[in-house]
């Protein structure tokens, strides 16, 4: 039997274990309820909501990791499948649209205050509380995938971090106070990049066959 006959037998088995999306939606709840938890207990809700996340300058720092994480989730799962291809050019539009969030920012932003809005006051509890915020859902989903069977287990663990990446990230959001586009485009993106780096690592050794 030549190796992909094999592998596409494998795909197409009908086991009792439970697949990986099943076992995605049942860990992803509890773990995003637990990093708003502690974000919450930790950090504090930022209110009120309604004039801060819904401004059009403000909303995006909300919505556009929360669609990474909604676009980056299915592929990672898709990823668990033997010869699997997960097609990655959506997850561009999401760096497309920050980019560009990031350049109006700049060309509105009087000069003289563009670095204060770049820097803000709290980089460096930006870049540690999301990658922390992220862990919980980032082990939800190496566990999901550690029931398939993934081909590339460093692209897989580096689709899962951007998909824990940008679920924390949103958690994160409800609490942060930096309204710039210049600041959270960049930082919240740095944070999102360490998510995405610790699961690449990881998941080169736990999702190794």
């Amino acid at each position: 039997m030549k190796t992909d006959d094999l592998l596409n037998m494998l795909g197409s088995d009908r086991v009792a274990e439970p697949l990986p999306g099943a076992v995605l939606w049942r860990l992803l709840l509890p773990a995003a309820l637990f990093s708003f938890a502690a974000m919450a207990v930790g950090l504090g809700v930022r209110f009120p909501l309604s004039q801060t996340l819904l401004s059009p300058e403000v909303l995006p720092k909300l919505v556009l990791p929360l669609l990474l994480g909604i676009l980056a989730a299915p592929l990672a799962l898709r990823l668990a499948q033997p010869l699997a291809r997960a097609r990655l050019a959506w997850l561009w539009i999401i760096p497309m649209l920050g980019f560009g969030l990031l350049v109006f920012a700049y060309l509105t932003t009087p000069s003289q205050a563009r670095m204060m809005e770049f820097t803000g006051k709290t980089i460096l509890p930006c870049l540690v509380s999301i990658p922390a915020l992220s862990v919980p859902l980032l082990a939800a989903f190496l566990v999901a995938l550690r029931r398939g069977a993934v081909m590339a287990p460093m692209r897989a663990g580096l689709i899962a971090g951007l998909a824990a990446g940008g679920l924390g990230t949103a958690i994160y959001a409800l609490h942060c106070t930096e309204d710039s586009p210049l600041f959270y485009v960049t930082w919240y993106g740095a944070g999102i990049a360490i998510t995405a780096g610790l699961g690449a690592l990881i998941g080169r050794s736990v999702l190794r066959w």
